[in-house]
């Protein structure tokens, strides 16, 4: 997400604060992406662009309609600036193209002639229906690695359902398990099922040029939104076939319940009981506290009671102790025992977060709409060779017509003002 920094965000070091040019190979340097995809596939082509693809985002003239899309910066809603736009579509090119018509779906074929990968999350069989699929690109360019992202897949009987983020959360089996006991089933915020689809595209793309690389071969990657939030689910699938059991919502525990999220002084805090030292210092603390009621009894040495009928009695006990402490002082003291405990941040928490800053996951760069210094989140990774990089922010509507279609692909001037005199382009 795109913010403006505050003036007492800390300032990263020299060594994390080095951003990449696109001169220095990544991984992916050299690899052609057309990015055709919506909402469901957008990620996985930022996540592609910022390890060095070439993404070239095919808006439909006039621009995308996820660039309108809020929040706005400083609410101007014009289509430069929904941040939910730049967001996923950093290190991009974008040109536009009416697919549909029959000029345009010849100048997608010729780009896709000389790319390396397609990225699509149309319903199935429409870009069959225009002599676009797989089959009809691949002949062209045997190497063509080629991704459709989609809410049940291509085959199945619900090959032709539609889907949004929340009926892929909840048919991919994620939201029944998530919320409290007594409430109906709770949705995660933000587009979690659209994220866990474009990141197994993203890997599944990966595999598909590894596999291109020994074979000379492209191959068709077929992504389903709903197989993705499923493989998500972990515990729950596995014990229903064993335990013939449906898994329940467990409110603010993990499921195995050693792990819960405590209010108290100035939040929430996180604190882990997986072992018996856990549970045992734990208690320990909250007798020093004169807080531990019965917690110190020989019935509750065994950690095991957490997961039975005790379960009530020594979550009402525990949250009266942390309501008592800081969410430093409890993730403080965990850590120094060795216990994994940590506070809930929250946005703004995160922003001003000092290793976040000091590993570099944040970058600045200047807008070049705006002119205001934003902020974006890096890579969850480093790596010894270069990498992940912020070469440039998201694209303006078609800024890159010209470039790519008289540059690259041989149209003159004249021949582009005419296509898009007439909305080809």
């Amino acid at each position: 997400m795109i913010r403006r920094p505050p003036r007492s965000t800390p300032k990263p070091s020299s060594a994390a604060s080095d951003v990449y040019k696109r001169q220095v190979k990544q991984p992916l340097t050299g690899i052609r992406v057309l990015d055709l995809s919506g909402d469901l596939g957008v990620y996985c082509g930022k996540l592609l662009a910022d390890v060095g693809a070439d993404v070239i985002k095919v808006e439909p003239p006039g621009g995308d309609s996820m660039r309108s899309v809020g929040p706005f910066i400083e609410g101007n809603s014009s289509s430069e600036n929904s941040i939910y736009w730049r967001h996923y579509n950093t290190n991009k090119r974008s040109i536009t193209l009416d697919i549909s018509s029959d000029e345009g779906s010849t100048l997608l074929r010729r780009l896709a002639s000389v790319a390396d990968v397609v990225v699509e999350s149309f319903q199935p069989g429409y870009l069959d229906s225009l002599g676009l699929g797989y089959q009809h690109l691949g002949d062209g360019n045997p190497g063509l690695v080629y991704a459709s992202l989609t809410p049940f897949g291509q085959t199945g009987p619900y090959r032709d359902y539609r889907g949004s983020d929340l009926v892929g959360f909840a048919m991919g089996g994620y939201m029944y398990v998530t919320g409290w006991p007594e409430t109906p089933p709770n949705k995660l915020w933000g587009m979690q099922a659209y994220q866990t689809t474009s990141n197994r595209a993203y890997i599944g793309i990966l595999i598909a040029i590894f596999h291109r690389l020994a074979s000379g071969q492209g191959q068709y990657v077929d992504v389903s939104m709903q197989e993705a939030v499923a493989t998500t689910t972990e515990h729950v699938n596995t014990a229903y076939n064993y335990a013939g059991e449906n898994a329940v919502r467990c409110g603010f525990r993990h499921g195995g319940q050693f792990v819960a999220t405590w209010k108290c002084k100035d939040g929430y805090v996180s604190i882990t009981t997986n072992t018996q030292k856990a549970w045992d210092d734990l208690r320990a603390w909250m007798d020093k506290d004169g807080m531990a009621g019965d917690l110190m009894d020989e019935q509750y040495n065994d950690r095991f009671i957490l997961r039975g009928d005790h379960g009530s009695h020594i979550e009402e006990l525990v949250e009266a102790w942390t309501l008592t402490h800081t969410r430093q002082e409890i993730t403080e003291w965990g850590q120094a025992n060795h216990h994994p405990w940590g506070p809930v941040s929250t946005a703004s928490e995160l922003l001003h977060n000092e290793q976040l800053w000091d590993r570099g996951f944040y970058q600045k760069t200047a807008d070049p709409q705006t002119g205001l210094e934003v902020v974006y989140p890096g890579a969850p990774y480093k790596m010894s060779e270069p990498a992940w990089c912020l070469a440039s922010s998201a694209p303006e509507v078609g800024q890159h017509n010209n470039q790519v279609y008289c540059d690259e692909l041989g149209l003159s001037e004249g021949e582009l003002k005419e296509l898009i005199r007439v909305g080809i382009v």
